[in-house]
């Protein structure tokens, strides 16, 4: 849709006079009439540039005035024209002269630029962006499909509890039909009973007014004799007329009273104040990250740290307790040096200066610990299938997650928040953003590895068998195998932000470096640096150096690389 907005053009603007442009040069960020336009073209110096039509400029207004506002440096408040190939960043050329001196690679934007629009790397971007619009439309698309299943389930919800005070209802009901019943054959029974003792009753009351009639006879008719012997037969027969009655009476008569309630129903009236509960389940609907790739000069300029360049510019040797084997090793982003000895249920705090800080409890049995931000730790104990996270500030347990085999070494990968771990027949890994804790496996051969590191899509590990070391993608396709002489038992490993792999050698008593893409090794450091059957290791991206933990004499080695 065209703009309403109209723009005059610049350079007539300059003349003072007022026409409408047409055209709008973004080198120039200029409007521009027709006939100015034709002129423009004429130039040597300018007829190369970008010209777009007046409609479109709307939309590209905006993004140009959003690119030249941080197109300083906010350090120098300088242009920013150089692109620092090896730090991906856009800098002024003071930030050449000091923080970037050293680099290699750097050039003017004007020349990183060059050729952009046809690189890979502006389809990479675009392809990036079309992958999240994707995803971002098919999350908004779930949500609709949960907010849709929840409406549903209110429905449902409402229907059952409709059902079940019917099914209650009807449930009374029939107790209440059963319960008629049962009085009425209780009544029909009783009154049958009772009726019979009535009849006996009656037939024992002729009997006695028949002892009567004959009582008033005797006194009007017969001699003295005859009375005498007469009140004698009568007297016994009334006694056993009077116990004939009071056997008919011995036992009690059944007389319906009162509702007696079932201590069930009585418990449920004065007990149940609710007909259910909501079961509810929380479903993580997550936004698939994709892989971005960083847009950088496509001119050809290594971004690899070359492993031939690495020199040691200074080493720290840390004595942590002599007779002791360090079995797992740290850098938190506080610059304090985490170790854990395989004879202490404690983590040995360290300065990188060397100087000793202090205990820290909950690491009975801890053998592999990697960092999970500026505060946690994630780390496996001995013979277990539980890997914790813990907050090293508040000294808690923040989380266990339960795997299918004994866990040995960790790794996380910060930018896809998941948590690696080195099973006995493979690798398995979760999100620690997804509250279900799912987990995934990647069948690799691990009979022989301890230890592993991650970085983004790949996976490094060492096989202290075969004597190799091996990196691979995450779905288990290996990308590269690496071995050599000067590699004897290689054990733990790390990756630094260039995705080379340091690897320390127990039996040969060095510690490697390999290159990125598993071609090129350096022997970094040896016994002449102090190694002496070297395991734990760690490389601090942050300030780029290296810590290597001995496991004969319990020392460790922070190197700073230059």
């Amino acid at each position: 849709m065209a703009s309403e907005k109209t723009f005059n053009c610049g350079p007539c603007d300059y003349k003072h006079e007022t026409q409408t442009a047409v055209k709008w040069c973004t080198d120039c960020t200029e409007a521009l009439c027709l006939t100015c336009f034709e002129a423009h073209k004429s130039f040597k110096v300018s007829r190369n540039h970008n010209i777009i039509s007046i409609e479109d400029m709307d939309a590209l207004k905006g993004i140009m005035l959003d690119i030249s506002e941080v197109q300083r440096c906010e350090q120098h408040d300088k242009p920013s024209e150089y692109f620092c190939n090896l730090h991906d960043d856009v800098v002024c050329i003071e930030c050449i002269q000091t923080k970037h001196c050293q680099c290699t690679g750097w050039l003017p934007i004007s020349e990183a630029a060059d050729g952009v629009k046809s690189s890979v790397t502006k389809e990479i971007i675009s392809t990036d962006l079309e992958d999240v619009v994707r995803n971002v439309e098919e999350l908004i698309d779930n949500h609709e499909t949960e907010r849709i299943n929840n409406q549903n389930a209110c429905i449902n919800l409402k229907d059952e509890a409709s059902k079940l005070v019917q099914s209650i209802i009807q449930k009374v009901k029939n107790l209440e039909a059963e319960f008629v019943k049962t009085v009425d054959l209780q009544h029909k029974e009783i009154s049958s009973n009772i009726g019979s003792r009535i009849l006996e009753l009656q037939c024992k009351l002729q009997k006695v007014k028949e002892l009567k009639g004959r009582m008033s006879a005797f006194e009007g008719y017969a001699s003295d004799t005859h009375m005498f012997l007469g009140i004698r037969k009568i007297s016994t027969e009334l006694c056993d007329s009077i116990e004939e009655i009071k056997s008919v009476t011995e036992n009690p008569i059944v007389v319906m009273k009162e509702l007696q309630i079932a201590d069930s129903v009585t418990s449920f009236l004065s007990e149940v104040s609710l007909i259910g509960h909501v079961k509810n389940d929380r479903t993580h609907i997550a936004f698939k990250t994709t892989t971005l790739q960083k847009i950088q000069s496509h001119v050809s300029v290594s971004v690899s740290n070359p492993i031939e360049d690495m020199k040691i510019q200074n080493i720290v040797k840390i004595d942590v307790s002599k007779g002791s084997k360090l079995v797992s090793a740290l850098v938190l982003s506080n610059k304090q040096l985490i170790f854990k000895r395989d004879d202490s249920d404690k983590f040995d705090i360290y300065t990188t200066d060397g100087m000793f800080v202090r205990y820290q409890s909950e690491a009975d049995n801890v053998k592999y610990m990697t960092v999970i931000d500026s505060e946690r730790v994630a780390y496996s104990r001995e013979k277990s299938r539980v890997v914790s996270i813990f907050n090293m500030q508040t000294q808690q347990t923040e989380k266990k997650i339960t795997f299918n085999e004994t866990c040995y070494g960790v790794s996380y990968d910060s930018s896809t928040h998941i948590l690696y771990t080195v099973g006995r027949t493979a690798i398995f890994y979760v999100d620690l953003l997804d509250d279900r804790l799912r987990i995934s496996t990647v069948k690799l051969n691990v009979h022989s590895v301890f230890h592993l590191s991650v970085k983004e899509d790949k996976l490094y590990y060492a096989d202290t068998t075969s004597n190799t070391v091996n990196c691979c993608y995450i779905n288990g396709e290996e990308i590269w195998s690496f071995k050599n002489e000067l590699m004897k038992f290689p054990n733990g490993i790390t990756t630094d932000r260039y995705g080379n792999a340091y690897v320390t050698c127990t039996k040969s008593n060095n510690v490697l470096v390999i290159s990125a893409d598993g071609r090129q090794y350096t022997e970094i450091l040896n016994a002449s640096n102090g190694i002496e059957e070297p395991r734990a290791i760690f490389y601090d991206k942050m300030e780029n150096r290296l810590l290597a933990c001995n496991t004969l004499n319990g020392q460790a080695l922070l190197c700073t690389f230059q």
